[in-house]
């Protein structure tokens, strides 16, 4: 008779045993997550498995509008390999609750209880915590990097324009923005080109879909860092001083709604 452990493991391969080529892939995927996180491991693929009906409806409802009907959505649902549905279930899920369909509500006397600025700013920050998770790199801190470096060619760092450079050099490696422009450059010439023109900086319109990805990030983490509100995401044109630049925005968080979900469609496989 099979232990308890051992039962655990075979329900966990039964529910997912179709997005695998064999069992042997199945059990080296298994045989790499940590002894302390198997149970944990094997009950969120029960856990998911379980739930994948609900966030079908989630994703669908997300999504719905870059589909024709239903069948279209679902046909395109079978096509994204087995291997990435539950990714792909769970960031368009995330995104109806965190995104498309939530916002960040002011509960205080006498407030506007949904303040566009405010909430867009909360949403452009999980947008991009949803662009970074569709990857699927694992995050490598700048500390972590430069100890992993070969030191004679590292250390030691003379000055701020050494350390400079090797930011510059962990950013273009392992840095978050890496993957998001990864993900920008994945939507249609015609969308990059409708973003580039959007931004306009001295009323010259940003070059590459790559500066534009760099634009918003930068909006994201001022949000992050420095609690600057994204002002520059709205329905209206917005003008701004950057750098003692004049920066001219017709962007608002409709555009990014749109182009997240084109890129994450894209991402998993669409073709449209």
């Amino acid at each position: 008779m099979a232990s308890g452990k051992d039962s655990y493991l075979e329900h966990a391969y039964a529910a997912v045993k179709a997005r695998f080529p064999n069992r042997r892939a199945f059990n080296a995927i298994y045989a790499a997550v940590p002894d302390a996180k198997k149970n944990e491991f094997l009950g969120q693929i029960l856990q998911d498995v379980a739930n994948e009906p609900s966030y079908l409806e989630h994703a669908y409802a997300a999504l719905k509008a870059r589909f024709a009907d239903r069948h279209a959505f679902e046909a395109f649902y079978v096509s994204v390999p087995d291997a990435k549905k539950d990714k792909f279930l769970r960031v368009a899920s995330f995104y109806r609750f965190l995104v498309k369909d939530g916002d960040w509500h002011v509960q205080i006397d006498g407030s506007t209880k949904v303040i566009d600025y405010l909430t867009n700013s909360f949403k452009l920050v999980a947008l991009f915590s949803l662009i970074e998770s569709v990857s699927g790199e694992r995050h490598i801190d700048f500390h972590s990097w430069l100890c992993s470096r070969c030191a004679a060619a590292t250390f030691p760092i003379v000055d701020d324009s050494d350390l400079s450079r090797l930011h510059d050099e962990y950013k273009a490696s392992f840095g978050s923005i890496r993957r998001c422009v990864a993900f920008f450059k994945g939507l249609s010439i015609k969308r990059q080109d409708a973003l580039c023109a959007s931004i306009r900086i001295d009323d010259t319109p940003l070059p590459t879909i790559e500066s534009v990805a760099r634009f918003l990030y930068e909006l994201r983490s001022s949000f992050v860092h420095d609690v600057r509100l994204a002002l520059d995401i709205s329905d209206r044109l917005t003008l701004s001083k950057r750098k003692n630049k004049t920066v001219k925005t017709k962007v608002s968080l409709g555009d990014l709604l749109t182009v997240f979900e084109e890129g994450l469609l894209t991402w998993f496989g669409h073709e449209a």
